[in-house]
């Protein structure tokens, strides 16, 4: 996004932002929006977001209770301010979120990414599958569809352990083996998917909440 706009591009960890020192997490987070402030446009990316703006009335300690406000100002500040600024979060626990940071003006957007569909796992494939010695039995599409139900990290993974088999079949017989439609598909079998049913179905009730209440 920040190279489609043409915008400098922020993005830090909860982990660089919080301090066990009294005060100073709130500094760290208004010297972020100073330096995104400096410039005309802007984007910050924040990952795992949850960890910054979560529910005040379930965090422990007060440090998330000074946090939480400075981070809300900080946006009305910038928009108070005329600055342009996209700010932008990514969370696996939307329903953690401080129901305050989901009000327009700061999070006016809330965008679901779901699992990839047959084409994007078949991508995913091709990628992670290039410059490999592949069997002429390897088929991207066939697969693709198989692994319905895998993320792009399950999809990773299982290519790396079909590289290993074929790797280590290379060193017992001391001759070059290419990675098989068998070994991904016993790569799939020894990986489950990483994102449980009941998960999936957690997003899918916390959009339709979102949807009914017109966000």
């Amino acid at each position: 996004m920040a190279g489609e706009i043409e915008a400098p591009f922020f993005t830090v960890k909860p982990s660089e932002i919080m301090s066990k020192w009294v005060g100073e997490a709130e500094k760290n987070v208004a010297k972020l929006f100073s330096a995104a402030r400096s410039q005309p446009l802007s984007v910050i990316f924040i990952d795992e977001i949850e960890a910054l703006l979560p529910r005040r009335s379930e965090s422990k300690g007060g440090v998330m209770a000074r946090v939480v406000p400075q981070i809300l100002s900080e946006l009305e500040g910038f928009d108070r301010s005329g600055g342009k600024l996209l700010f932008l979060g990514a969370t696996n626990e939307p329903w953690s979120l401080d129901p305050a940071a989901l009000r327009p003006g700061r999070f006016d957007a809330q965008v679901y990414v779901g699992l990839p569909d047959r084409e994007a796992r078949e991508t995913i494939l091709r990628f992670h599958l290039e410059g490999r010695p592949l069997a002429a039995d390897v088929d991207p599409v066939s697969l693709a569809v198989r692994l319905e139900g895998r993320s792009g990290a399950d999809i990773k993974e299982i290519c790396r352990r079909a590289a290993v088999s074929a790797f280590l079949r290379s060193v017992e017989g001391s001759r070059e083996e290419v990675i098989t439609a068998e070994d991904l598909l016993e790569a799939g079998a020894r990986c489950p998917p990483s994102v449980p049913a009941e998960l999936l179905e957690r997003y899918r009730s916390w959009r339709v909440e979102r949807e009914a209440e017109g966000d």
